[in-house]
Order: structure tokens, then sequence, then C-alpha cells
């Protein structure tokens, strides 16, 4: 009797404690602060085989070329295109792309000033 109890609470109990831990919210949904301010200068219409995509800056540089810019990788994947009006404002978590020697970056959150 005691072990059908003991085995019946523990079956009971047991998803409980998968379905509150699965319930944490990821931190960019719970409004986490963004890591860094932005602005997205242009896109970089270079020709050389590091080259292509949006350029961003970090320091407040509002001009395309000028400073220390880096390339964004999934630049078709943030909404933003060759037709908005550049320079653009935002708010951004990104990383390092470690796939390849160009230092890019990947932004995996963004949202515009």
């Amino acid at each position: 009797m005691k072990k059908a109890f003991l085995s019946e609470l523990i079956i009971l109990t047991l998803p409980a404690f998968f379905f509150v831990s699965c319930n944490k919210a990821a931190p960019h949904m719970n409004g986490a602060p963004y890591m860094n301010n932005a602005v997205i200068t242009g896109p970089d219409a270079r020709a050389c085989i590091c080259c292509g995509g949006l350029m961003i800056t970090f320091n407040g540089e509002t001009r395309p070329y000028t400073g220390d810019f880096r390339l964004i990788e999934n630049s078709g994947d943030i909404g933003i295109t060759d037709k908005d009006k550049f320079p653009i404002y935002v708010k951004v978590d990104w990383k390092e792309d470690t796939t390849n020697v160009c230092n890019h970056i990947f932004i995996t959150r963004i949202s515009r000033r």
C-alpha cells in the first residue's frame, strides 16, 4: 500500500517540476536590456571578399565607412533593407561571427530607438 502511494505521488509530482521549469521566459521576452545602442549607417557597397551587408557602429558614428564599423552577417534577417533611410538608430544584441575571418557580427535581437 505504501509503495503504491509513493509511486503514484512520484508519477503525479514529477511532471509538475518539468512544467514549472519550462515556463521560464527567455531574456528577450521579459524586457531584458539590450547589449548596445548602435547606428546602422547603410549598405556596404565595396567589392571585396569580406564586404557586403549593412554597416553598424557602436560609438555613435553616423557616416558610412567612417571610424570603427562592423558588418552585419545576417542583414537580410533583421528587417532593414537598402531602401530604408540611413542612419538608423537601433538597440541590439549581437555576437561575433566565428565561422570566418571577416570580422562580421550576427544580430540576435534588434529594436529601433
